[in-house]
């Protein structure tokens, strides 16, 4: 059983604590700015965050990459145009000519031998080079690789929204936990305004050498309100952490200050009219891990099938083409001859390109695979868990709701017995063990009453975030 007031003064204070330490954050701190400070609701705080968030800003990115790589993809599909120009020094020349032998060969023919008519002067050349090719048939190389891109493109958008489902929640934790600890505050101020009392009708009654009281009962309640303050100071350097990180959230400047604009956390929040199975159905279908999932098997299926694709041969039409001059050299107009130096022609050509690798092809096609097939393990764990987790989010909700509605139930009757203790104890009908009781489950009563309607709401948020509500409209 749980110590009472009167065995010592440790209850009230570890109720306190408890919940200040478990929503990380402590009182409102005070705004020291002399402006009027922003009113701010969650739906505004969610925008805000959303807006800032560089979280965000990083997913937008990762978006316009994958963009990007489709556009490469897409344009795979479009002729390739190479361009190589060059220049350097040439011997200067003469058209070549034949010089006939004047004795007939053996056989009765003249013969001849081609004399070139090289200088010794250097001179300079340039030639250009251009192959404009067309894809006409590569056995899926590159329509499979834009299929991953597009696949890809869905994939960031899954994630991007993802992205700000969390940053949602995120703001949700916070904007929460500021409030109760702003309600944190009031239940602290009722106990110490309780202690103060109490401590007061004690230090009355000893001075008036009553016997009802014991000089101990007055030592309890000092070292109670010597924890009380000490707790206190806690609370507020914990509070202004707990401020300025709901405060970057939201991109708000160092200067600006603002304050929440309810002092208590929702009870009506909607969110258990819908039965658990429908939550897990809806899960299932909307959550953007899990359509990121599909779109990335879809991809990593597509870039199988590329390298697949790779190991077999590509079929292609191009225009080729080259230009070349060198000023001190004469042309040589013989087709049969080919002039490095002084010609230009182009083209239409069909042509075939099959690259052999002996092997490392091949184990590409295998590593491909084995990415495709991990993403389906992948995606067969997150429909197993995914469940879970809702359910688990449900279920948590569904307690605290009971917690917070008995609580809530209990809090006027331990009040009234506050109340009714101190008017026992002041008419000499109640003793000091039955006045510190009454503050000890008063105390006990409203800190747990606060940690489960925070943990209602809590609850409500990670369930709203795993059936990914927020796709349906503002949060």
């Amino acid at each position: 059983m749980p110590k009472t007031f009167w065995r010592g003064p440790e209850p009230l204070v570890p109720t306190l604590v408890f919940l200040f330490l478990f929503i990380f954050m402590g009182l409102s701190p005070n705004v020291s700015s002399g402006d009027q400070p922003m009113v701010l609701g969650l739906e505004e705080l969610i925008r805000m965050a959303v807006e800032s968030s560089p979280r965000m800003g990083e997913a937008e990115k990762e978006l316009i990459a994958a963009e990007s790589d489709l556009g490469q993809a897409k344009a795979g599909q479009l002729p390739q145009l190479d361009l190589v120009g060059t220049a350097g020094p040439a011997e200067d020349a003469d058209r070549p000519f034949v010089q006939i032998s004047p004795v007939p060969s053996p056989e009765g023919f003249l013969t001849g031998r081609l004399r070139d008519r090289d200088k010794d002067d250097i001179g300079v050349f340039g030639r250009l080079d251009f192959a404009l090719v067309q894809p006409l048939f590569t056995f899926g190389k590159i329509s499979k690789r834009k299929q991953a891109a597009l696949h890809g493109v869905q994939a960031q958008r899954a994630a991007k929204e993802n992205t700000r489902g969390e940053v949602i929640l995120n703001v949700k934790e916070l904007y929460y936990g500021l409030i109760v600890a702003q309600q944190g505050k009031g239940a602290a101020d009722d106990a110490e305004g309780f202690v103060r009392d109490a401590k007061a009708r004690i230090q009355r009654l000893l001075e008036l050498k009553s016997p009802s009281v014991e000089e101990t009962d007055l030592y309890r309640m000092e070292v109670l309100e010597s924890q009380i303050n000490q707790f206190r100071a806690k609370a507020e350097s914990g509070a202004k952490v707990a401020y300025l990180a709901l405060k970057k959230a939201v991109g708000l400047p160092e200067d600006r200050d603002f304050r929440l604009d309810r002092s208590e956390l929702p009870k009506d929040t909607p969110g258990l009219e819908v039965v658990q199975e429908s939550y897990v159905m809806q899960a299932l279908e909307r959550r953007p891990d899990l359509e990121q999932l599909r779109a990335g098997i879809a991809a990593k299926q597509s870039l199988y099938e590329a390298a697949k694709a790779d190991l077999y041969p590509s079929v292609f039409v191009a225009a080729i083409g080259s230009v070349a001059g060198a000023p001190g050299r004469e042309r040589l107009d013989i087709s049969y001859f080919p002039d490095e130096f002084n010609h230009a022609y182009a083209g239409v050509v069909l042509g075939s390109q099959w690259h052999f690798d002996f092997g490392i092809g091949s184990n590409r096609v295998k590593k491909a695979r084995a990415e495709y097939e991990k993403l389906l393990h992948t995606k067969e764990y997150a429909e197993r868990n995914i469940p879970v987790q809702v359910v688990k989010h449900y279920q948590d909700a569904v307690e605290a709701k009971a917690s917070f509605e008995a609580y809530e139930k209990g809090a006027t009757a331990a009040r009234k017995w506050v109340v009714s203790a101190f008017a026992d104890f002041d008419f000499g009908l109640g003793t000091a063990r039955d006045l510190f009781d009454a503050i000890d489950r008063y105390g006990k009563n409203q800190g747990e009453y606060l940690l489960a309607l925070y943990q209602y709401n809590i609850a409500l948020a990670k369930l709203s975030n795993a059936v990914a509500e927020y796709r349906s409209g503002p949060q």
